[in-house]
This record gives structure tokens, C-alpha cells and sequence, in this order.
């Protein structure tokens, strides 16, 4: 139940950035802003928030975050059809989207994943 929520507070937070950035700045439509909000989440909580924040720490999740989520906007952008040049609101995004993330990986670490490590003690 704890990931559903960590999921969910992801997927606002990068859905209103990209609807703010993409959406009401470089107007792409509603649709492609909520496609690469799902795809964005999924895939940067699988990889950055369940594989590299456990072992690389907060600072390095942030970056990789960053760099997903910049890849990740931009590539959509194209695949979806988004008007113009996308590297602008790709990097924009990347940017908001990576100083929240640092605030979320903090959520996640003291909520989330640190209850789901085992104690040492607990598995003797």
C-alpha cells in the first residue's frame, strides 16, 4: 500500500510539472502530458527510486532522475507529436521534476523503503 501512495504522489508531482511546463507554456495537450507523467513514473520509480536510491544514496537518485526524466520528456515529446523543438521543455522539466524528487526520495527513505529492509537482528 505504501508504494500505491509513494506512486501516486509521484505521478502528481510529475504530471503537474509536465502539464505546467509542456502543457500551458509549450502547449502539448492534455493527453500527451498525462502519457509521459504514467510512463515517467513508472519507469523512474522502478529504476531510480527502488534500484539506485537504495544503493547509491539521494544525491545520485537525483541525478539520475534528472537525466531520465529529460531523456524521457524529450523522446516523448517526439514520439508523441509535441509542437516544436522539445530540448528546451525537456530540460526545464528535468530540472523541477529532479528538485522534487530529492524532497520524494527523503519521503521514501524514511516512510517507505527503510521498513522494508530487514533488521539484521530480526533475521536471526
Amino acid at each position: 500500500m505504501k508504494h500505491i501512495q509513494a506512486l501516486l504522489m509521484k505521478f502528481v508531482m510529475a504530471t503537474v510539472v509536465l502539464y505546467i511546463v509542456d502543457g500551458l507554456i509549450y502547449g502539448d495537450t492534455f493527453g500527451n502530458v498525462l502519457t509521459m507523467g504514467v510512463i515517467l513514473t513508472v519507469v523512474a520509480y522502478l529504476l531510480g527510486d527502488l534500484f539506485v536510491l537504495p544503493k547509491s544514496g539521494n544525491m545520485m537518485a537525483t541525478a539520475s532522475d534528472f537525466i531520465l526524466a529529460f531523456i524521457a520528456v524529450w523522446a516523448m515529446g517526439r514520439w508523441l507529436g509535441g509542437p516544436g523543438q522539445y530540448i528546451v521543455p525537456a530540460l526545464i522539466s528535468a530540472i523541477v521534476i529532479a528538485t522534487g524528487e530529492w524532497f520524494f526520495h527523503r519521503y521514501l527513505e524514511k516512510k517507505v523503503l527503510d521498513e522494508e529492509v530487514p533488521n539484521e537482528m530480526e533475521a536471526r
